[in-house]
């Protein structure tokens, strides 16, 4: 069993619990609880504290002030303290939750970067969105993050953008200009076969497209 703080817990050993308060009363074994969760939550207890957690019920202290060690004004129950201080080991059914979280988590979080790849399917060849998707997708050692959740930032667009740059396929099937395919038929004459020129409505120049065989 674990009795929960806000954000911090400890381990509640019920049987050593029963144990220990079955000379207390009702109200006193609620005092007490309050008091280790206080503990648990704050550390060690001022006795003004102690007179704040149990206001009307502070009479209860006269019995509790021997589950607990005074050291320079403060107060503190020396098991709780050792608990606390001690790493809990996870359960195998925690184990198991928390890696059910993790997959599913990565589940939505790369369906949403499918997602928000598709639209640039206009602009950019599916092959090289698939592998853009593909590296940014690749988990970390640990198998719980992406590898684009791991940067500091990223704006899908842009690094499209980056990565179009670098894409020599990409590149090769881009449009270019008169003066682009002057400068690459300087190292491969033949390049002007592979390409057609094209005339848009408006522009001067044509601009020429690769030939799909």
């Amino acid at each position: 069993m674990v009795i929960k703080n806000m954000k911090k817990s400890f381990r509640f050993d019920f049987e050593d619990y029963i144990a220990g308060t079955a000379f207390l009363n009702r109200k006193e074994k609620g005092s007490y609880v309050d008091l280790l969760c206080c503990q648990a939550g704050k550390g060690r207890l001022t006795l003004q504290n102690i007179k704040d957690i149990l206001n009307g019920d502070f009479d209860c202290w006269e019995k509790l002030s021997s589950k607990f060690i005074e050291e320079n004004g403060m107060y503190y129950n020396r098991k709780l303290e050792s608990v606390m201080t001690v790493k809990h080991k996870k359960t195998v059914e925690e184990i198991i939750q928390d890696r059910n979280k993790i997959e599913q988590h990565l589940k939505e979080t790369k369906l949403k970067f499918y997602n928000d790849c598709k639209p640039y399917l206009e602009k950019y060849p599916k092959e090289m969105l698939r592998k853009f998707y593909n590296y940014w997708t690749e988990m970390n050692k640990s198998g719980t993050k992406l590898r684009f959740e791991l940067q500091q930032t990223f704006e899908i667009s842009k690094r499209l953008a980056t990565w179009a740059g670098k894409d020599k396929e990409f590149i090769e099937q881009k449009p270019k200009t008169y003066n682009e395919m002057l400068k690459l038929s300087q190292t491969d004459p033949g390049i002007w076969k592979s390409y057609q020129a094209v005339k848009q409505e408006g522009e001067k120049q044509a601009i020429f497209i690769p030939i799909k065989l």
